[in-house]
This record gives structure tokens, C-alpha cells and sequence, in this order.
């Protein structure tokens, strides 16, 4: 497959991350591993030396650099600002990784969550979802929705069969600051947004472990709306276009990543426009 052409565009970085950083919170840490780098960020491991706390820190590098010729600065102020802003919110709350700081001007930095993505398991431990649940629930207190439940790789699981909860990218703050009727517009907006979380939750659990769904929860797995059907007519659409899409760079060979070697790990996501070869290479 012939490298030549590579669009690096379509990628947050045009070149791998810092090798070392040291944060604000104290000690450098060594680049480990690249854990998924997609348009928007890349998010990376690093180790620490000399036995900082904590002993390993996860960085997201959002995007900077122009996409046909337009600025995207903006971009990655918005997403590190947001992100920053969540994760003082849910500060101290068990299952979401401690707000480390800001790397340089586009990144921060979290505490690393021993874990692995609930996407790599075919059933999670027994009552798993329940804990989930209740972690949710607990989000929810603090005024966030997290809105990315439909992904399963940014639900992890511990080795204990804890829950966590990480990348708050697209997460939505309820401002009760704000003047009405922005004020009102956000409690809905809210209310809504965390009634879908509940559903995607509930969804995973009805096709992971249907023995352990409720017969109230089933009821809200399969529960969507006007509005939630006509998000995923459009959501499914541009789903098969981007897959299309990027399945066919992939194999001109023009879709490289400028972290690919450091990226030697199972991700099913890239299995949904990898070719099949490829998606078993990668597991």
C-alpha cells in the first residue's frame, strides 16, 4: 500500500506528540502510547519518571493545525476549554479521571484509569451496568450530561468491574447562570440530553446482558422519539458516508497517521472502515 499522497489533514496532529511534558501538577512523564488520534485530538499515555502522582497521565492534543486553508484554532479552545470546565465540575467524583491541567495551547492532561474500554469485552462483569448507572446518575447531579454514552470505548472497565467514565469532549454543562431564557433553554436541553444517556446505557445492557435488563429498562432502552429518530437518520447517513469514505483512503493508502506506531493496539472502531484483513490484524 504506497504512503505517497498522505493527508494528514484528516487528522488533529501533522506530526507525533512531545515525547516529554511536564505538568503543572508536578514531574515529567514519557510518551507511551497513542491511544486513538482521529480529526479532532489525539489522545496520548505518558509515563512517569522519578514517580510523580499520579504515575501516569493521559494528554489529549486537540486540533490546531488548518483544514482547506480554514483556521481551527478556534477548535481547540472550545474543546479544551468545555473539557476543563466538565472535569472541575465532576472534581472528586469516583469513576472520572482528576483534571490534571493544560498542556501547551492546545492540550490537558487527566489522571490514567487502569481500565479497558467496555467495546473490548463481549460481556462485562455481572452487575456492571448497574454501577454504571448509578455513576451516571451521578454526573447527572453535578449538572452534566455526558451525551457520548452511545459510544462504548469511552465507557471503561476497571479491573475490579468498576465504571468510569472519560472523554467529556461534547459533554453539556446545565447553566443555571445564564440570564432567561438561555437559562430555561438549557435546563431543557439538559433534561433531554441526560434522558438520552439513560437510553444508551440501557441499550448496551440489553444487547450485552439482556438476562440482567429490568422490564422498566427495557422499556427506556428501546424508547427514542420523534427527535431521537430523525438525530439518527441523519447520524446513520453521514455514519456510512465518513466510513465510506475513510475505508476508501485506506486503501489507496493515503489515509496515514501520523502516530500509526504508536498506536499498535486493538481499536474497533478503526474496524468499521478498515477492511476486514485489517480490522483481524488489528485485534
Amino acid at each position: 500500500m504506497s504512503r505517497s499522497g498522505a493527508n494528514k489533514q484528516l487528522f488533529a496532529l501533522t506530526a507525533p506528540p512531545p515525547e516529554r511534558v511536564t505538568l503543572i501538577t508536578g514531574g515529567t512523564y514519557r510518551l507511551r502510547r497513542v491511544f486513538k488520534h482521529d480529526f479532532y485530538a489525539a489522545t496520548c499515555l505518558y509515563e512517569g519518571i522519578d514517580k510523580p502522582d499520579p504515575p501516569m497521565a493521559v494528554v489529549k492534543y486537540c486540533r490546531r493545525q488548518s483544514f482547506c486553508g480554514i483556521p481551527m484554532d478556534w477548535l481547540a479552545r472550545l474543546l479544551t476549554n468545555n473539557e476543563a470546565a466538565i472535569y472541575r465540575t465532576l472534581e472528586g467524583l469516583e469513576g472520572v479521571p482528576r483534571y490534571l491541567g493544560p498542556v501547551g495551547s492546545n492540550g490537558y492532561a487527566i489522571e490514567y484509569i487502569d481500565a479497558r474500554p467496555l467495546d473490548h469485552f463481549d460481556k462485562p462483569p455481572k452487575g456492571f451496568f448497574d454501577r454504571l448507572l448509578a455513576l451516571m446518575r451521578q454526573v447527572h447531579a453535578r449538572g452534566v450530561a455526558y451525551t457520548d454514552a452511545n459510544k462504548r470505548s469511552n465507557i471503561l472497565v476497571r479491573p475490579d468491574g468498576r465504571p468510569a467514565l472519560v472523554d467529556y469532549q461534547i459533554s453539556f454543562r446545565r447553566r443555571d447562570d445564564w440570564p432567561w431564557p438561555l437559562c430555561r433553554l438549557s435546563r431543557r436541553l439538559f433534561a433531554y440530553m441526560t434522558e438520552r444517556d439513560i437510553y444508551h446505557l440501557l441499550k448496551h445492557k440489553r444487547r450485552m446482558v439482556p438476562e440482567e435488563l429490568r422490564e422498566d429498562e427495557e422499556a427506556i432502552s428501546r424508547k427514542r422519539g420523534r427527535l431521537h429518530r430523525a438525530h439518527r437518520k441523519f447520524i446513520e447517513g453521514w455514519k456510512r458516508f465518513r466510513r465510506g469514505f475513510l475505508h476508501s483512503r485506506h486503501n489507496k493508502g493515503t489515509l496515514n497517521s501520523p502516530t500509526a506506531d504508536l498506536e499498535d493496539h486493538h481499536q474497533p472502531e478503526k474496524g468499521t472502515w478498515r477492511d476486514t484483513q485489517q480490522s483481524a490484524r488489528s485485534k
